[in-house]
């Protein structure tokens, strides 16, 4: 049941993403839950690691600002004791370079107590970055 649970409350905080509605994303958080990137870029303003209420907005603000998403599909959940992963086919181009990313991501979700302690994005990280130059 567990697994269940978890899966839901990370389709919920996708569908509210969807909806720009950063309060229901943060309040799936755990107070200390972070946000990282497998093979970040200082070049990628979402790229930076972010940990905790205060800090977990900027990213989505970073995205927000740098970004025009035209495709945010979950395609697949899997879950286990503690942890959901997501396939997500995305897409989006970059405001700065006007240079489009076109991508199938994973999303690695943990969970403990019912909330949020880890989100962890494997990405192309080179298409990303030669988008964002």
């Amino acid at each position: 049941m567990q697994r269940t649970r978890d899966t839901e409350l990370i389709q919920r905080v996708y569908a509210a993403f969807g909806k720009g509605d950063i309060a229901t994303i943060l309040a799936a958080f755990a107070a200390d839950g972070a946000i990282s990137f497998e093979g970040a870029s200082a070049r990628v303003p979402w790229h930076r690691p972010c940990r905790g209420h205060a800090e977990i907005p900027a990213f989505f603000a970073a995205v927000a600002e740098s970004v025009d998403i035209e495709k945010f599909e979950p395609v697949s959940f899997v879950s286990t004791d503690g942890a959901v992963a997501v396939q997500l086919e995305i897409r989006y181009r970059v405001r700065r370079t006007g240079k489009q990313v076109e991508q199938r991501q994973v999303h690695w979700w943990t969970m403990k107590d019912g909330k949020i302690a880890n989100l962890q994005h494997f990405e192309d990280t080179r298409q990303v970055d030669d988008a964002c130059r």
